[in-house]
């Protein structure tokens, strides 16, 4: 049962991990990526013109969690392998669970884009359309209380899963932005962003607990299961067995369905810059500040239900050889499968609410940043933080970067992000304008150093090891007025500078 548990949590660790879907941090040490914009609205792209259209202008992805990596749950010690339930390697797993295990799961994907500079050098303004996907999944902490003690132990020990939620939302936003330079100082700006929902789901318990023994295992659950998605005709009034199992019968997977509007809203983005001298500058921003109105069904859900059956023990899964171990683990496997399939298609029922929807804020997030440049700035150091309020929720990530840039139409940078690279991963950025018209962005915050060498039937597959995050930025974008070949200097700062007026009050 122990080990079963394990592997569960294993594999939403490497699957989140692995299976990349936020905005990535190397991309504040960037300058002349025109997407740049895209973490503080103050920021003026170093091209006079972009213009971006899919599939080719941008998208990220990012996925994790916030506690655990391949390394905590399966290591080495006296030559084999052990888990992190091996007797007497508990101590190292429960310090990485002692709060919730938060698994998050990011993409943006940009439709269409296109920014320009004012004829005075000193405002640029945008124009985006842009989609996006956000996922999260919280396990409650108490989850390694379960792992730890299963089955085995004398007696009932009861599993308190309250905060477990999970919350999904699609939706793509129209955008019109303007930045604009004060003075040689200051820089501000601004995004109006209109949103329109495609999908939501969210799913929030009031209670929720399960109670191990054993020879059985109980689980009860309510809560409440707000949807919105394409659907063919009205939600059920009641999702039990058939409601649940049928759901795909309601659903229209047409683009038409997932076109079809479920909610609507809006969201602003702000910013600004101070340069209290031309070599250091300070940014500040806040983007998707805001809110989507779901015309969503509202369900009640609850499910109380008791299993009963003889738990296998971790002694039992952890045989000798390999064929001992899988068939004992495949054993566990079956029995708990079986289980859950029948508390969700049998014990889990929902009674809709005459709720009409929900209102729900968007994940907002809080720019800082503060950055020296030298030798002409073509060498750039500094610190970028990115705070993410998600879901009553705060995920937040410092990030250490080095800036090189010999000439205008090359940028590259290495990074480094402490919350969560674990002294074993390290970023890079790379933004280059090889040709005239064209520029080609590639970044990610977490490039790991240690991997792990699974060998089976003579194939062999490493995987990342010490990474708890993965993101990745890419971008091609039709650029205007940075001719590689021709510009020997950053592009506006000189310009710019020449026909701001001077501030004597700063």
């Amino acid at each position: 049962m122990k080990k079963q548990l394990t592997a569960i949590l294993a594999l939403l660790t490497v699957g989140t991990t692995l299976i990349a879907a936020q905005d990535v941090n190397t991309l504040y040490f960037l300058e002349n990526a025109p997407m740049r914009h895209k973490i503080n609205p103050a920021f003026q792209p170093v091209c006079t013109t972009y213009v971006g259209l899919l599939p080719l202008h941008y998208t990220s992805f990012s996925a994790g969690n916030n506690a655990v990596a391949l390394c905590d749950l399966m290591y080495k010690k006296d030559g084999k392998y052990v888990t992190g339930l091996y007797p007497g390697e508990t101590d190292k797993l429960t310090k990485r669970l002692k709060n919730d295990l938060r698994l998050t799961a990011n993409t943006e994907l940009a439709i269409l884009n296109f920014g320009s500079r004012t004829k005075d050098s000193l405002g640029y303004f945008h124009v985006g359309l842009n989609t996006r996907l956000e996922a999260t999944l919280a396990l409650p902490g108490d989850l390694y209380g379960a792992l730890n003690s299963g089955t085995d132990q004398p007696g009932e020990r009861t599993v308190n899963f309250k905060s477990l939620s999970f919350n999904l939302s699609s939706y793509t936003e129209l955008s019109g932005g303007y930045s604009h330079k004060i003075d040689k100082n200051w820089t501000v700006g601004g995004k109006l962003k209109f949103l329109y929902g495609h999908a939501y789901m969210d799913f929030r318990t009031d209670e929720a607990y399960l109670k191990m023994a054993p020879d059985q295992l109980q689980a009860c659950i309510s809560g409440n299961l707000n949807i919105a998605g394409p659907f063919k005709e009205n939600m059920p009034a009641r999702l039990d067995k058939n409601g649940i199992t049928g759901l795909t019968d309601y659903m229209d997977l047409s683009a038409g369905g997932f076109l079809k509007p479920k909610g609507y809203g809006g969201a602003v983005d702000l910013g600004v810059t101070y340069k209290p001298f031309k070599q250091l500058q300070v940014s500040v921003s806040v983007t998707d500040l805001g809110f989507i109105y779901w015309k969503s069904a509202t369900y009640s859900m609850k499910g109380d239900t008791t299993y009963t059956a003889p738990m296998m023990h971790y002694s039992e899964i952890n045989g000798n050889t390999a064929e001992e171990k899988n068939s004992g683990i495949n054993s566990v496997m079956d029995s708990i499968g079986s289980y859950l399939s029948s508390f969700a298609q049998n014990s889990l029922i929902g009674n809709k609410s005459n709720a009409n929807g929900v209102c729900r804020m968007t994940t907002t997030k809080l720019h800082v940043g503060v950055d020296g440049n030298f030798f002409k700035n073509k060498i750039g150091v500094g610190v970028y933080s990115a705070t993410e309020f998600r879901n009553q929720r705060v995920y937040e990530e410092v990030t250490f970067g080095l800036a090189v840039r010999p000439v205008n139409w090359f940028n590259l940078a290495l990074t480094y992000s402490f919350v969560n690279g674990r002294w074993n991963t390290m970023g890079a950025g790379l933004s280059v304008m090889p040709y005239d018209g064209l520029n080609l962005t590639l970044m990610t915050d977490y490039i790991p150093f240690t991997y792990a060498d699974l060998s089976k039937g003579g194939s062999s597959t490493s995987i990342p090891y010490k990474m708890q995050r993965l993101n990745v930025g890419i971008g091609v974008t039709i650029v205007v007025g940075t001719n590689p070949s021709t510009a020997k200097k950053r592009i506006y700062v000189k310009d710019v500078e020449d026909n701001v007026p001077s501030n004597t009050n700063l």
